[in-house]
């Protein structure tokens, strides 16, 4: 198994793999990273994570040619970026799997279709990994739910047997564009999540907040092509309900910084990491502009951090809003 991605979740995955009996290579762009991952140590703020030395680390993307499965784990801003360096290797093969949560920000396409598009693999090749498993607790060994989504039925159970471990139970899904988009835009709500947490709300304000989000995960699904059912399931409220949450949640923990400091900056500065929600805001807000589409929680969270809006200003608008029926505007 070759793995694109060298951060906190791909480090994971290649170590519980590799104590799994697969062989795993794992890539890294950053020289500063791939210095530390060659004496197979992860730089200090992922020490949880052990790689055995049965791991080989490179920074040669040509290598991955050699694998049947291939992981990406990276930053979804530079997915593209990354196909487009290897799109010229006989892959066509190969089975990917996605294990980024992110869209891109002017084409609002997932992964796997970028995947599809630039490499030009059958979508029954291609699956995706998603659901509520910080790194920090999968790479513990603490128990996991994790959905496995894509569109090849016997495919879909080979890898859950293979890749289930006596820790992490995988799930599958044959809806793997809803899943992507549920994997994606819940580090949104959690940004609002972690606000709420540096305003000290308390737990009703927070509570209303996330079931008013799921609202708009729905929306949003419906509207890119996702099954309702996914966004109630592991991909969807799993995910957002651990992501808004946990003290390892870089969007929840970028939200309570940027409460605090009132400065997206000195927020950014806090986390050191990449914060997937930031981006995927960005890419939500232009839809519900394009779509005509009602999300005021993206509304308010877009122009808290683009627009510098006082979050207690955004509060109050979200809070006298014109009263409705709670299932106003949307079926499940």
């Amino acid at each position: 198994m070759f793995i694109l991605g060298a951060g906190c979740w791909g480090a994971t995955l290649a170590s519980i793999y590799a104590q799994k009996g697969f062989k795993i290579e794992l890539w890294e762009a950053n020289k500063e990273r791939f210095r530390y991952l060659i004496k197979h140590r992860h730089p200090k703020y992922y020490n949880f994570i052990k790689l055995p030395k049965s791991v080989s680390i490179t920074n040669e993307l040509e290598k991955l040619y050699y694998y049947p499965i291939i992981m990406l784990a990276i930053p979804s801003v530079y997915v593209r970026e990354t196909l487009e360096k290897i799109k010229n290797l006989n892959i066509k093969d190969k089975t990917f799997i996605s294990c980024t949560k992110g869209l891109e920000i002017n084409t609002l396409k997932t992964p796997s279709q970028i995947i599809n598009e630039v490499l030009s693999i059958n979508y029954k090749n291609i699956l995706t990994f998603s659901g509520p498993s910080h790194a920090e607790e999968v790479a513990l060994k603490k128990p996991t739910a994790i959905i496995l989504a894509g569109k090849n039925p016997k495919l879909l159970k080979e890898l859950q047997r293979l890749l289930s471990t006596e820790f992490l139970r995988i799930y599958i899904n044959s809806d793997i564009i809803g899943v992507e988009i549920a994997g994606a835009i819940k580090n949104i709500y959690a940004i609002a999540a972690g606000i709420c947490d540096g305003l000290q709300l308390g737990n009703n304000a927070k509570s209303s907040l996330l079931t008013r989000a799921l609202k708009e995960m729905l929306l949003i699904g419906k509207i890119l092509g996702g099954n309702p059912k996914t966004f109630i399931g592991l991909a969807g409220l799993g995910d957002l309900l651990t992501t808004s949450y946990s003290r390892f949640s870089r969007n929840r923990n970028f939200g309570e910084y940027l409460a605090t400091y009132k400065d997206i900056k000195k927020a950014k500065q806090k986390i050191k990491t990449s914060i997937e929600g930031l981006f995927t805001l960005k890419a939500i807000y232009k839809l519900s502009k394009n779509k005509l589409i009602e999300l005021p929680i993206v509304e308010e969270l877009y122009k808290i951090v683009y627009k510098n809006k006082n979050p207690q200003n955004s509060i109050k608008t979200l809070l006298s809003r014109k009263l409705k029926k709670e299932f106003y505007g949307y079926q499940i």
